[in-house]
């Protein structure tokens, strides 16, 4: 195909002195537009067995909106034969989700099941390969254009990833809507070291007005995904993600991630798009695909998932193929115990992480240890006690307890120091979660990210090498004893924990707030392993708040812990003004 540049388009550039980047870039743009016209705006190449020799397409919309559909013969040259043009559809006409417009009779006809269509808009959501239509520009620190692909985002098949050197790298993207539309995405931004932004231009290289909270992208909790949205205007639209490195040095930066890009607005869709492996849509005419279940799988297009044989595979959800079940390791059981019995006692039980991947009956597997001995349960935390029963129960209002013996007033002239001490892991405390989470979505929401362990809690196996290994605890305000009460000083708590981590290879350690649920802020970060330590948080607010550990290995397959005991002074949680624990 020739491309013809109308003659204003170079006395603009001559007139407006345009920078010859912005020329040779607008000259890619346009190309890289006709490359999306093909695909989105074009008829489907899937209708070429009906047309030996000859598509269909749309001339562009005339002043009154109206446009011809005419037959492009598939060999330049090759123009009998060819079908004469015809009026086309109104040019705001755009088919329903779950439809494509079929061009021979220039009809909305339903997606076959195991494709999608958006109707008016599209969406970008493999990233084994970089789409058409994309293209990147890196410039060095000393604001020298390094080109394309000298410093790009690397891709991951879920999702694409910024650069980690220290250019500037902006991932471009140009589309051409006929009515007013939306761009939404998906995004992992963790790292306050990069800065990075997301803005508009139209053709002439001006870029759009756009509030600042738009532009600006919002920093995520390490983990979990942002949803980032900006209106279109009609007509081209070039959009930019762009990063840029803050500080320099040798210390690593976690990179942008970014998935899912949506558009809406596009004239129509001329052809369904198949599910991607993994995926699958079941009737005729979805706008789009379910991910297959826990133990099942599919390709591309496909319209059901199959499953695995469960005795010798598995399958995560949403995934491509069938893995084959590993013998079983010390990885794929954890350490527990049983709750209090009624006689005090407790016991040491082992059990397979679930769901169980791991084959127990396979040669060089391990086997679960027996469980061990009834013995003792450990005493109760600080400020609780045991009333004869299988719980620890907080201690009265006016009281305290060493957690060992019975509750007892404190004596005239003094009052409790409210404290949350966690010095023994028989279970859980009941403000305290966890849970696993994975940069990719592998789904590992249904494992526990931490286990207790007697004297300490520790990051649990987890079931792939980037998961985040979450516990979080909740404490929803604090109360100041009234003997400090009025005293100078901002100090309302303080929180001080103890940590050890044993790493084999790449790992990090985090420590966050959320305060008041406004936004989760990490605090301190450690790498690689260390020794036991102990670190102090103030808080200088009365507030709810809720620590957050998180625990991730990295590019290795490694078998590793982190062990924390938390130690949470001058605090209270209050829940209709009822003290819940309190120690001297």
């Amino acid at each position: 195909m020739i491309t013809l540049y109308p003659s204003w388009l170079f006395s603009w550039f001559m007139n407006k002195k345009c920078s010859l980047f912005c020329f040779f870039f607008f000259t890619n743009i346009m190309s890289q537009f006709i490359q999306f016209q093909k695909r989105y705006v074009a008829t489907s190449f899937n209708s070429l067995s009906q047309f030996a020799d000859y598509y269909f397409e749309y001339t562009e919309c005339d002043s009154a909106g109206y446009r011809w559909r005419v037959a492009i013969p598939l060999n330049p040259g090759e123009c009998t034969g060819l079908p004469e043009p015809v009026q086309g559809t109104d040019c705001t006409f755009s088919c329903k989700a779950g439809e494509f417009l079929e061009m021979s009779a220039q009809e909305c006809t339903p997606c076959a099941a195991g494709t999608y269509s958006l109707g008016s808009g599209l969406r970008l959501d493999e990233w084994d390969d970089i789409p058409p239509g994309f293209s990147s520009l890196a410039t060095s620190p000393d604001n020298s254009p390094n080109g394309q692909n000298a410093s790009t985002c690397s891709r991951s098949g879920s999702y694409l990833e910024s650069n980690r050197d220290e250019c500037t790298v902006s991932l471009i993207y140009t589309v051409h809507l006929k009515k007013p539309g939306s761009v939404y995405f998906d995004y992992q931004y963790v790292d306050n070291s990069i800065f990075f932004e997301f803005f508009i231009q139209n053709d002439q290289c001006q870029e759009m007005d756009q509030d600042s909270n738009k532009k600006w992208i919002k920093l995520t909790t390490h983990g979990e995904w942002g949803t980032h949205s900006v209106n279109l205007n009609s007509g081209t639209n070039i959009l930019y993600w762009r990063t840029t490195r803050v500080t320099l040095g040798s210390k690593a930066v976690k990179p942008v991630l970014l998935k899912n890009i949506r558009i809406e607005g596009v004239a129509y869709t001329s052809e369904c798009f198949p599910c991607k492996p993994g995926m699958f849509s079941r009737t005729p005419g979805s706008s789009s695909c379910e991910s297959c279940p826990r133990d099942t799988y599919s390709g591309r297009g496909a319209s059901s998932c199959t499953p695995c044989n469960t005795k010798t595979h598995y399958a995560s959800e949403g995934s491509a193929m069938c893995k084959s079940r590993p013998p079983c390791s010390e990885k794929d059981y954890i350490q527990t115990y049983s709750t209090c019995d009624k006689d005090g006692k407790t016991q040491v039980m082992y059990k397979w992480v679930e769901p169980q991947i791991c084959l127990a009956a396979a040669a060089g597997a391990v086997t679960l240890p027996p469980s061990g001995q009834r013995e003792p349960c450990p005493p109760c935390n600080p400020g609780f006690y045991n009333n004869d029963t299988a719980t620890c129960s907080p201690c009265p209002p006016g009281t305290y307890s060493d957690g060992v013996k019975a509750c007892q007033p404190c004596p005239a002239g003094t009052e409790p120091v409210l404290v949350y001490e966690y010095k023994w892991w028989n279970v859980l405390p009941a403000n305290m979660k966890t849970s696993c989470f994975n940069v990719a979505n592998n789904n590992c929401d249904g494992l526990n990210g931490w286990e207790v362990a007697g004297d300490h809690v520790q990051s649990g196996a987890g079931r792939s090498d980037n998961d985040y290994l979450i516990l979080t605890l909740t404490v929803p305000g604090f109360k100041l004893p009234v003997s400090v009460r009025g005293a100078s000083g901002s100090e309302y708590s303080r929180i001080t924990f103890e940590f050890e981590t044993s790493c084999s290879a790449d790992c990090e350690f985090y420590f966050m707030t959320d305060v008041n649920r406004r936004s989760t802020n990490v605090i301190e970060s450690w790498e690689g392993s260390k020794s036991k330590q102990s670190y102090t948080h103030i808080m200088t607010e009365d507030s709810s708040v809720a620590f957050t550990w998180a625990f991730q290995r990295t590019n290795q397959a490694i078998w590793l812990r982190t062990f924390i005991t938390i130690h949470y002074k001058y605090s209270e949680a209050t829940e209709k003004n009822m003290v819940k624990g309190h120690f001297v």
